[in-house]
């Protein structure tokens, strides 16, 4: 009973080395149907003709990463695509575009929570903390990437990134 009991404290301690998939198991739903950026949703054809009017048409890779393709729409915005055009992510850099419920670059820690609740994860990776959130209906997160308690960048995910 003592070792379960102290590996469930140690893991519970350091959950936040886990990786995204354990989080999304874990974390309470959040709706996140509405983000969306620049108009542009999670699963939209990233070869369709309003993407193309809008961004002009990308043929230059931003990433080579095994499974997507990686393209920047414009500066501070970056997308993958899987095999079949989907978007199923979104890279939020440029500090002046906000989520839909209106955290941008720049903001802290507190705000994020403050919007988008308590039903959230943290977690580190390559040396920043993130704050997440799921919507296990739409099958989408959100990451919130900071530095010294600001928001550095986000993700918009789809459930099938890795």
């Amino acid at each position: 009973m003592g070792i379960v009991l102290f590996l469930t404290l140690t893991a519970f301690s350091i959950n936040h080395t886990f990786p995204r998939s354990f989080h999304h198991t874990f974390t309470k739903t959040t709706d996140l149907s509405k983000e969306n950026i620049e108009g542009l949703y999670l699963n939209d054809n990233f070869y369709s003709d309003e993407i193309t009017k809008k961004y002009g048409k990308k043929t230059e890779q931003s990433r080579d990463v095994t499974g997507y393709d990686y393209y920047e729409l414009r500066k501070g915005i970056e997308v993958a695509t899987n095999k079949s055009g989907k978007i199923t992510r979104f890279i939020i850099t440029d500090r002046n575009l906000e989520t839909v419920k209106g955290i941008k670059i720049g903001d802290n820690k507190e705000d994020v929570i403050k919007v988008y609740g308590k039903n959230d994860y943290f977690r580190s990776e390559q040396g920043l903390n993130i704050i997440g959130y799921v919507d296990r209906k739409n099958n989408t997160s959100i990451e919130f990437w900071l530095i010294d308690e600001k928001l550095n960048f986000y993700k918009l995910d789809n459930k099938s990134m890795k």
